[in-house]
């Protein structure tokens, strides 16, 4: 970890070698700690530390980049000499927008001291639980679990300069029986070690691989459809990367308007539905900036059901007239006030989807996408669990399954199966219908 006057200081060294038009810099570092445990026993682990210094240089439109992780100056003379070198060999950016000058970045407080400080120890004292957890059922369980503390900073020859530090740590759970015929999967992320508890988190796996045995065979087709918070973030997700505007201004999206231009300020979803990104959000804070340096802020995607804003790079927002929007650093989806448990007891009939696994794209057009449960399918009878069912192979889109919500739990921070990004707070959904296209052998 470099403070904030040592990143400061290198960047400075960085500016004061460069002949270019303009030089970016950026530092990233940290040291990550993790520990993989499969068939109930620890099986790899290790520490890693490492700090990194990318230089991007431009003479005119030419810009060329070059990384070093050593930091004495005549290594950074060496990075920048070889940045500059490239750059006079690239061809010309026709999009190449200037270094922005100095920026106010939003306080975002993601780093805490404690998360900083764990050792081995938190690693294994989860895994531990886990596997006892798993081993007192006569299941098998599989994980992973990882701390990182680290930092970012920018800075560039306009005067503009960036500094953030941030603390994470991440859990994932598979448990399975001892046959293989059964599983359930866990996922969090936090940025403090109170926020992760193993026995709670273990015994959410346990239970659904213990409920998964010997599923029932159901017909695919169209079900009132509960999905877990993984599975809304997995399709949010989606959605999110194809809120851009010049994709849509180009009429390459969902979020194109026929005969040209986008659909901002178009009612789609109920009104209920409201999408943000908040850097300084507490349950899951973001970045303090975006592309370029652009600083984040709080901004609403969709409200009370209608598309606010989509993302501009500067480049575009420039050609367009507008203000530049930074790609959201997090993404919140307001909720209701219950329970995932309150929306199974609200149904009379319909599937629990614990969790969504190898998602593709389709139809960008429409944001289709395809994918299979896994690790948990289940019938619910009159508002109870009443029984496993086997896999699916679903078609659907983040758009109807917004378009389709009948009830919503209470948000909270769950990272998406398919990604693994931390940065999702979000609700349970129940649908009022979700297109299951065909059964999976899948487990």
């Amino acid at each position: 970890m470099l403070s904030e006057k040592e990143a400061k200081q290198i960047i400075d060294t960085v500016v004061s070698l460069s002949k270019a038009d303009d030089v970016d810099v950026a530092i990233n570092g940290g040291t990550t700690s993790n520990l993989r445990f499969a068939r109930n026993t620890p099986s790899t682990s290790g520490t890693a530390s490492n700090t990194v210094v990318s230089v991007q240089s431009t003479f005119g439109k030419r810009t060329g980049t070059s990384t070093t992780n050593q930091l004495d100056k005549a290594s950074l003379h060496d990075v920048v000499a070889r940045a500059e070198e490239l750059a006079r060999l690239a061809p010309e950016d026709p999009e190449y927008m200037p270094p922005l000058g100095p920026q106010k970045y939003p306080s975002v407080k993601a780093y805490f001291e404690k998360t900083a400080k764990v050792g081995p120890e938190f690693l294994a004292n989860g895994a531990s639980e886990c596997i006892k957890q798993a081993s007192a059922k006569k299941l098998v369980a599989a994980g992973f679990i990882r701390t990182n503390a680290g930092f970012n900073a920018i800075g560039n020859s306009k005067g503009l300069f960036g500094y953030h530090t941030s603390t994470t740590i991440g859990f994932s759970e598979t448990v399975r029986t001892a046959d293989g015929g059964g599983s359930g999967w866990v996922s969090r992320a936090a940025n403090k070690t109170e926020d992760i508890n193993f026995r709670q988190l273990s015994k959410i796996a346990v239970d659904k691989a213990v409920a998964s045995i010997e599923p029932m065979n159901l017909k695919p087709g169209k079900y009132v459809t509960i999905l877990e918070h993984s599975c809304v973030a997995d399709l949010l997700g989606s959605m999110a990367f194809s809120m851009n505007a010049r994709n849509a201004d180009e009429g390459r999206s969902f979020f194109s308007q026929k005969g040209g231009g986008n659909k901002l300020g178009e009612t789609i979803f109920p009104e209920f539905v409201n999408l943000y990104s908040d850097p300084a959000d507490p349950i899951a804070p973001g970045g303090r900036w975006s592309a370029g340096g652009l600083p984040n802020k709080k901004t609403e995607w969709i409200k009370n059901g209608t598309v606010a804003n989509l993302f501009y790079t500067r480049y575009w927002a420039e050609k367009q007239g507008k203000e530049p929007v930074g790609f959201p650093s997090n993404i919140i989806m307001k909720g209701g006030k219950g329970s995932l448990d309150d929306l199974i007891r609200s149904t009379k009939q319909g599937i629990l989807v614990t969790s969504f696994w190898y998602i593709r794209s389709v139809d960008p057009r429409t944001i289709l996408l395809t994918g299979l449960t896994r690790d948990g399918v289940y019938w619910i009878e009159n508002g109870k669990i009443a029984f496993p069912v086997n896999n699916f192979r679903w078609n659907d889109s983040p758009i109807s399954m917004l378009k389709n919500i009948e009830a919503m739990s209470k948000e909270k921070r769950v990272p998406p199966r398919e990604s693994g990004s931390s940065g999702f707070v979000i609700p349970a959904l129940k649908l009022k219908e979700f297109n299951f296209s065909s059964q999976s052998e899948a487990v």
